[in-house]
């Protein structure tokens, strides 16, 4: 056993070394960029409140997506970016692991038996593939820490033992804490789910009261802890579109996992592999609502499933309750196949907050772990497995020849995993009526080997060398209209080629977003983030319906001075060169606005369409109008003023104003109601000018102006988390302060 968990160690070095990175889609296309941006500003003695590149300006401490208040943040003070975000993910590995492990030692499995399940668990296609996510994977790898926590809080309430109790409670808040830290709500409300059904499966009526009472505690604890990321996000989050555009039904579920999916449990790639383009890449899309799927693979492993079957014993009410748990989860992973579906849909999405169906199995998964020891351990103790379950397992393993058969992969690679799966489980069948007693470790290798076999191509889709640095053009904001898709549909069109090929071409031709590397933001965000600005994704979609020609005064609004397409355009537009054969083209776009500008013209409209119509007037003028919402009218006369900036940051604006006429001060940010702002000392409202950004109504004369991201709630959040922490040490430092000093054992010969 410590042999494999050295070769497992041994495999991450080059990742926790930034040898390697994943650079798959949003780890690439976002998460990269939003680290660099992240580590530069801390350098800079900055908190990094707001991403200044990314879509006019968007957070980055409010949107949990980045993790910026999981500790490893502070790795970006001292390491290069490649070695930090590499650490950033072969940390779930490691914590995922172990932390399986310890749950399944907390539920009362052997050491052999419990190294099974936490190998099942890490190597499983579930958490593989949501390992590809920056904080999707460190959640899920987190959970089995919390809900292990759960349960020795249980069993100290149980055993009377207060003092036990009290460490219990405050290990149980800081994994709680670290869960929400994380940065996946989802998963942290999943883990609340599968921990209730571990509650309910666990609670006496004798200690009832103080079981809620320390469960109550730790809630608590866990929620101070993670206040910061709390505070920050409810920030934003009157302005995002997730609040204010709540995903529809046909979004909501549009990761439903079809049954055709179940095949994935013999095959882990039947609809080709997610390392390769063209014939031999991904085909499915009709089974994945035709874009690139979110999991791709829910292979649990045969030899997992194998050992459920012949050595699951659901007789108590603890393994019993994780059973319903998954079978629940699996089932409610079916999403809009539900019978029932739209009736669950504002209970189950939060009323459309958030996508959940195919999320469900990150629960499966967990679910597992406990029961996956429990069959170990009865294999390890020698318990025979029924006549009827080896019938089933031999159904089975024929279903799954069948099926492999059906769906023979085409490329050795391919293959190999589905063929060692299928091995295994007939292993285990041979054993199922053995009698004797036998230990495990055999197990957990064979386990081992059978999922690495069949997730390798979800590594080599994932991990590359670390990206190279983008072009240097001197730029205000770039536009991306390139479609980035490494799995278009119809795979017979596109070049065959490995993935990782296809995301190297990110720092040359799809940088609009990794450029922010290098200094130059990008306009618009074509998939924004649930956590951005509503106002800036209402502009990009308006903006979409209208020919290119039109299109050209909102993007000089915006400081967009260079356009990435991958059709033809249109003048104004000026081509500079080509970036790829394939068409996709870098253009130029004169007449920018500058980053700060003074309206002293103000019109306003009544909607965000009528707003961009008077953008498009013959008479408006960047360089003195503006337009705001409200009742239709027009109020000052033209005056050109040119504002000063003092200093810019990414989320400070020190600016001064000299002019005759009162206006407003229009700053190239994606306006949020976080802003606040000061004329000559005395704080003012910002306001939305020109639909999306930035405005700061100015009186006549001379004035210093001042706008930044309100810190407030991070520093509230900062506080609470400060009491959380001492709080957990208090409690620590009183439960070892009782007890009882233990005497060293006296040795047999000493005199």
């Amino acid at each position: 056993m410590k042999a494999l968990r050295l070769l497992l160690a041994l495999g991450l070095i080059p990742l926790a070394a930034g040898l390697v990175v994943p650079t798959y889609h949003d780890a690439v296309m976002t998460h990269w960029p939003a680290r660099a941006t992240t580590q530069a500003q801390l350098r800079a003695g900055e908190f990094p409140f707001l991403h200044p590149g990314a879509s006019c300006g968007q957070p980055l401490a409010g949107n949990p997506n980045f993790g910026v208040f999981f500790p490893d943040t502070l790795l970006l003070f001292v390491l290069p970016l490649p070695v930090a975000f590499g650490v950033r993910f072969a940390l779930p590995f490691v914590l995922g692991f172990v932390g399986a492990r310890r749950w399944a030692r907390a539920e009362g499995a052997r050491a052999e038996a419990a190294e099974t399940a936490a190998i099942a668990f890490v190597f499983s296609g579930v958490f593989v593939s949501a390992w590809r996510f920056f904080n999707s994977g460190l959640a899920l790898a987190l959970a089995p820490w919390v809900l292990a926590g759960l349960v020795k809080v249980f069993r100290r309430v149980e055993a009377a033992d207060t003092r036990g109790s009290r460490r219990a409670v405050a290990e149980l808040g800081l994994w709680g804490g670290l869960e929400l830290l994380a940065g996946e709500p989802v998963v942290a409300l999943l883990v609340a789910v599968l921990a209730a059904v571990r509650v309910a499966a666990s609670l006496t009526r004798r200690t009832a009261g103080r079981s809620a009472a320390a469960l109550a505690l730790a809630t608590l604890l866990a929620l101070l802890v993670a206040a910061p990321q709390i505070a920050a996000t409810a920030q934003i989050l009157p302005d995002s579109s997730r609040e204010r555009k709540p995903f529809p039904f046909v979004v909501a579920t549009g990761t439903s996992t079809p049954t055709a999916r179940l095949v994935e449990q013999v095959v882990p790639f039947p609809w080709g592999r997610p390392d390769r383009r063209g014939p031999d890449g991904f085909h499915g899309h009709a089974l994945f609502d035709h874009h690139t799927p979110y999991l791709w693979t829910l292979h649990l492993g045969l030899p997992v499933l194998g050992l459920l079957v012949l050595f699951s014993r659901p007789a108590g009410r603890r393994e019993a309750a994780m059973l319903v748990a998954a079978a629940g989860a699996a089932l409610l992973g079916f999403g809009r196949y539900v019978p029932g579906a739209k009736a669950l849909y504002p209970l189950l999405s939060l009323d459309g907050r958030i996508r959940f169906p195919v999320k469900w199995w990150y629960m499966v998964a967990l679910a597992l772990v406990p029961l996956v020891a429990a069959a170990a351990g009865r294999l390890a103790r020698g318990e025979r497995a029924g006549r009827a379950r080896v019938f089933l397992g031999i159904a089975i393993a024929l279903g799954a020849a069948v099926v492999l058969a059906h769906h023979w992969p085409t490329t050795g690679l391919g293959r190999l995993g589905p063929a060692l799966g299928i091995a295994a489980l007939v292993g285990l069948l041979a054993l199922a009526r053995s009698p004797s007693p036998r230990r495990v470790p055999f197990l957990a290798t064979g386990v081992a080997v059978v999922l690495l076999a069949c997730n390798l191509p979800l590594f080599l889709a994932f991990l590359d060398r670390p990206p190279d640095d983008p072009p240097r053009v001197t730029v205000s904001r770039l536009l991306s209209e390139v479609e980035v898709d490494a799995h278009p549909e119809g795979p017979a069109t596109v070049p065959e080629e490995p993935v990782r090929a296809y995301y190297r071409r990110a720092s040359s031709e799809l940088w609009p977003r990794l450029a922010t590397v290098s200094g130059a933001g990008y306009a618009f965000d074509e998939d924004p983030d649930g956590a951005y600005s509503d106002d800036d994704r209402a502009v990009r979609r308006l903006l979409e319906a209208r020919p290119w020609e039109a299109r050209a005064t909102e993007l000089r609004l915006a400081g967009v001075t260079h356009v990435v397409a991958d059709v033809k355009l249109p003048a104004p537009f000026r081509e500079v060169r080509i970036l790829h054969p394939d068409g996709v083209r870098l253009y130029s776009l004169d007449g920018a606005s500058p980053p700060l500008r003074f309206a002293t013209r103000l019109t306003y409209a009544p909607t965000l369409e009528a707003v961009l119509a008077r953008h498009r007037e013959s008479g408006f003028e960047p360089e003195t109008d503006s337009v705001l919402l409200g009742v239709e009218g027009t109020m000052g006369e033209p005056v050109r003023v040119q504002p000063e900036a003092l200093a810019e940051g990414a989320a400070l604006l020190r600016a001064r104003v000299e002019t005759p006429a009162a206006g407003v001060l229009v700053w190239s940010r994606s306006y949020f109601s976080a802003w606040r702002a000061r004329i000559d000392g005395v704080p003012v409202a910002p306001i939305l000018a020109d639909g999306h950004l930035v405005g700061v109504p100015v009186p006549a004369g001379r004035h210093e102006v001042e706008v930044s991201w309100s810190a407030a709630p991070v520093l509230l959040g900062g506080l609470l988390s400060v009491v959380g922490l001492l709080a957990l040490v208090a409690l620590r430092r009183v439960s070892n302060g009782d007890s009882p000093r233990r005497r060293r054992p006296t040795s047999a010969h000493s005199g």
